[in-house]
C-alpha cells in the first residue's frame, strides 16, 4: 500500500517543486514575412536553380537577404530564394517607397542613378556597382521577333493595331531638356 501511495504522490512532488529551467529557443533567422503569392523555393536566386520546395500564398517566412529581383528566405526547415515580388517582409526588410514621392520633386541630376530603380529590388549599392555586359546585349538579341512574326502572333491573339498619339510637350520646356521623338 506504501508503494502505491509513493507512486502516486511522485508525479505531485514533481510538479510541487517546479519544472527544470529550459533552453531558450533559439529565434528564427531573419524578418517575418508573408508569400504573396505561390513560388517555387530555389537553391540560387536563378530561374535556372532547381527548386527544393513549393511556398504558397500566404505562407509565413522569414526573410534573410536580397539579390537583385530575389530574396532568400527561411521557411518549413530549409532556405532558398523566391523572386522578389512574391514575397513581403513585414518590416525593415521592405524597400522604402517614400524615395518615389521625392524622386519626382528634386531637380534632374543626370549623374545620379535613377530611384525608382529600388522599389524592383536593387539597392543603392548594387546600382552603383552596375557594369556594362555587352553578353547581355547578345542574349537582348536573342528575343527579337521579325515583322511577320509579330503580325502573325498579333493575328493569332486577335490583337489589332492602334496609332496612340505622342503626349504634348510640358509647358516651359526647354528643347534641349526633352528627349527627341522617333
Amino acid at each position: 500500500m506504501k508503494v502505491w501511495f509513493l507512486l502516486l504522490l511522485l508525479p505531485s512532488l514533481a510538479l510541487a517543486m517546479g519544472t527544470p529551467a529550459q533552453k531558450p529557443v533559439a529565434a528564427a533567422p531573419g524578418n517575418p514575412g508573408v508569400m504573396l503569392r505561390d513560388d517555387a523555393l530555389k537553391t540560387s536566386p536563378s530561374t535556372a536553380a532547381d527548386a527544393v520546395a513549393k511556398l504558397g500564398r500566404g505562407d509565413k517566412v522569414r526573410v534573410l537577404t536580397s539579390n537583385g529581383g530575389w530574396t532568400q528566405v527561411y521557411a518549413a526547415g530549409k532556405t532558398g530564394w523566391v523572386r522578389i515580388l512574391s514575397v513581403k517582409s513585414d518590416i525593415a526588410a521592405t524597400p522604402n517607397l517614400g524615395g518615389l514621392v521625392e524622386a519626382g520633386n528634386r531637380p534632374h541630376d543626370p549623374g545620379k542613378v535613377v530611384a525608382v530603380a529600388g522599389a524592383r529590388g536593387l539597392d543603392e549599392v548594387e546600382l552603383k556597382a552596375a557594369r556594362f555586359n555587352p553578353d547581355e546585349l547578345v542574349l537582348l538579341d536573342t528575343y527579337v521577333a521579325s515583322r511577320a512574326e509579330a503580325d502573325q502572333f498579333a493575328q493569332l491573339a486577335n490583337l489589332a493595331r492602334r496609332d496612340v498619339p505622342y503626349l504634348p510637350k510640358p509647358e516651359g520646356a526647354s528643347p534641349s531638356s526633352m528627349s527627341k521623338q522617333p
